[in-house]
């Protein structure tokens, strides 16, 4: 059943070969996120992971950081235009409704606070860049 409380029927063809997650039984969440930056702004890279690492670890009371669970914030690429920092965050929530949500509010907060503390905003793509 729906969250309306109306049925779905799925055949179960399509289910054979497929992979099905029963997310009632997950205890825990991602939230993974890509932030860009200038180049202009590499050299604050280093201070802004660990604030952004800070700033979750204090706004965050579900973040898993006993390593049982990835908790990494690192800068990963370089491209043409822009340097990359991918946030992989794990928390003891289950991964949907209101707590899941909750909890990726915080999380997304956490990397504002680190951005603002460290003056930083995110680089806007060069047209043609968008995906969708």
């Amino acid at each position: 059943r729906l969250s309306d409380n109306t049925r779905t029927r799925i055949p179960n063809a399509q289910l054979a070969n497929k992979t099905v997650t029963n997310l009632s039984r997950c205890t825990q969440c991602q939230v993974k996120t890509v932030l860009y930056f200038d180049y202009s702004d590499m050299q604050k890279l280093p201070t802004l992971i660990k604030d952004i690492k800070e700033e979750a670890k204090a706004a965050c009371p579900a973040l898993i950081t006993d390593g049982s669970r990835p908790f990494r914030v690192h800068w990963t690429d370089i491209t043409d235009d822009r340097l990359a920092v991918t946030c992989d965050l794990h928390f003891e929530v289950k991964p949907y409704g209101d707590p899941y949500l909750n909890t990726k509010q915080q999380a997304l907060e956490a990397i504002g606070q680190a951005l603002a503390k460290n003056k930083m905003q995110l680089a806007v793509p060069r047209q043609g860049r968008i995906q969708i």
